[in-house]
């Protein structure tokens, strides 16, 4: 498989079709024995009393965990975890650390094996992703990505290692004037102002293409969720996915969401893998715990708010089609930098 993202590709169809896909795509926090995929000797923790002079855009707190047990028509197929793990800042810039894991029991496993660990630095501030790692394993491969979005140049660096065969591709690409990350599109659907009879479009980026994610809210059913303490009222929020206008069949489902903080309960739908180009139909994720923060932190840490208006962006074969405004040309020409993308084998003394 040549195309950046081989560690995304079903799960990114999944997030986009799941609107951010929890269910098997991100998952949980970091383990105390692993170190963080995203770190920087620099990098400052904060505490609730950090962000009194300066509250954030981006709403959920510290410690918010939501457990998933997945299931392929009834059967247990695996579990997905994913935890705000800490706000973190670096100079000025201040982030949510996302660390996820998802894995299939040893059953699915012979279906379809996920051993997968992400991890996202989310903006505070401006609430977008600007950096992205993680770690696949499947039988006989080994991947490692990382993604860093530049909001001055407009421009994503992506680099992916097969580190089983020892080859690195770099890509250099034009996100256009905004683009959600598969890390945040989750984060950016609860903070919507969902409602029956709603739609809202998200620009996301997925698998080095800009696809336009649509969802259509409606009224949902009272569900017994024990993970919220008994029977809750839902809104539904069915996902569907377009590329350069048009329908882009990688999967079809739903979301049931409940309570103030919008929290998914219940997420069910199909994927097409680009990995081993396999319909993967039945799939159903349930929330199975869920813990709204960390001790010492609100429910809450900003008022919950629409994202940026995300207006329709033209695209062309999966790339935005802008004219970019004098302020990114000027950061474009200061960086040098340009689209690109290089095969090389990678260097021994390389770091992951």
């Amino acid at each position: 498989m040549d195309r950046i993202g081989a560690r995304r590709s079903a799960r990114d169809a999944l997030r986009l079709l799941l609107v951010g896909a929890i269910a098997f795509g991100h998952a949980a926090a970091a383990r105390a024995d692993e170190p963080w995929l995203l770190d920087d000797p620099a990098l400052r923790v904060l505490a609730p009393a950090d962000l009194a002079e300066r509250p954030p855009r981006f709403p959920f707190p510290v410690g918010e965990r939501l457990v998933y047990d997945v299931t392929w028509f009834g059967m247990p197929a695996g579990r997905a975890e994913i935890e705000i793990a800490r706000f973190v800042a670096l100079g000025d810039a201040r982030y949510a650390h996302v660390v996820a894991r998802a894995a299939t029991n040893a059953v699915f496993s012979w279906v379809y094996p996920v051993r997968d660990r992400s991890e996202a630095w989310i903006d505070l501030d401006r609430f977008v992703t600007v950096r992205t790692r993680a770690t696949q394993e499947r039988p006989g491969k080994h991947y490692d990505e990382s993604v860093h979005y530049d909001w001055d140049t407009h421009f994503l660096h992506a680099r992916l290692d097969k580190l089983h065969k020892g080859q690195r591709r770099e890509l250099t690409l034009d996100f256009g004037p905004h683009a959600h990350d598969t890390s945040d599109a989750v984060y950016a659907l609860r903070a919507l102002p969902v409602a029956p009879r709603r739609s809202f479009s998200l620009p996301t980026w997925a698998d080095r293409t800009l696809f336009e994610l649509r969802i259509d809210v409606e009224a949902g059913a009272s569900l017994e969720s024990a993970a919220l303490g008994g029977r809750v009222d839902t809104l539904v929020v069915r996902p569907s996915t377009f590329l350069d206008g048009a329908p882009y069949a990688a999967g079809e489902g739903a979301v049931w969401v409940a309570g103030p903080t919008r929290v998914p309960v219940r997420l069910e739908g199909w994927i097409r893998t680009t990995e081993h180009a396999l319909l993967v139909r039945g799939l159903r994720a349930t929330l199975a715990r869920y813990t709204a923060a960390a001790p010492g932190w609100p429910l809450l840490v900003a008022p919950l708010a629409i994202p940026p208006a995300d207006a329709g962006i033209a695209t062309r074969g999966g790339l935005p089609i802008w004219a970019p405004p004098p302020s990114v040309h000027a950061a474009r020409q200061h960086s040098g930098q340009s689209p690109r993308d290089v095969r090389s084998r990678i260097p021994r003394s390389s770091p992951p």
